[in-house]
């Protein structure tokens, strides 16, 4: 029989090391030697699953310095928004299957495409399809990432949103 502490000395033997700062999904926004000094993009996850939304900002801060995620949940999201959004260069909400024109994702995501200046936003669905797509669009929102793509895909469309571009979970609707 194997004991809790032989199974933790295990872990942390094969969990990836989350660099200083990141426990939480947040990591401070200060240039880095990592980084080539510059300031990493700000990445505001907001996503109601908890273990989730907690593991995929841990594992983005821990595999990619130039990005640093933070995760909150749409209710405290939607309760002070315009503090929420300080700071973030991009905004990813994740719909796991819920339909994002319905219920408080609706409403968040309206919120978030209503007026006012802030930064891009893209949704992230377990089953991204024509309906969240044309959604997604309807709301002026930067993209669409399926809940499937690899961890390194999710990071390069985060800084292509950051850059300016636009993601689709199709590549023949992928504008860039």
């Amino acid at each position: 029989m194997i004991g809790l502490d032989a199974l933790a000395d295990n872990r942390r033997d094969v969990m990836p090391r989350v660099p200083p700062g990141a426990r939480g999904g947040s990591r401070s926004p200060r240039p880095d030697v990592r980084t080539g000094g510059r300031a990493p993009i700000t990445v505001l996850l907001i996503d109601d699953r908890s273990l989730f939304g907690e593991s995929l900002a841990a594992a983005i801060n821990a595999f990619a310095p130039d990005v640093a995620v933070s995760h909150q949940r749409s209710a405290a999201a939607l309760a002070d928004l315009p503090a929420v959004l300080r700071g973030a260069d991009v905004v990813l909400v994740s719909i796991g299957r819920a339909d994002p024109a319905k219920g408080g994702i609706g409403q968040l995501l309206g919120a978030l495409a209503g007026g006012g200046s802030h930064p891009p936003v893209a949704i992230l669905a377990d089953r991204p399809g024509a309906a969240v797509a044309d959604t997604a669009a309807r709301l002026g929102l930067r993209g669409v990432l399926s809940g499937r793509m690899p961890l390194a895909e999710v990071i390069a469309a985060l800084r292509l949103i950051h850059s300016g571009g636009t993601v689709s979970p199709d590549p023949g609707r992928n504008p860039g």
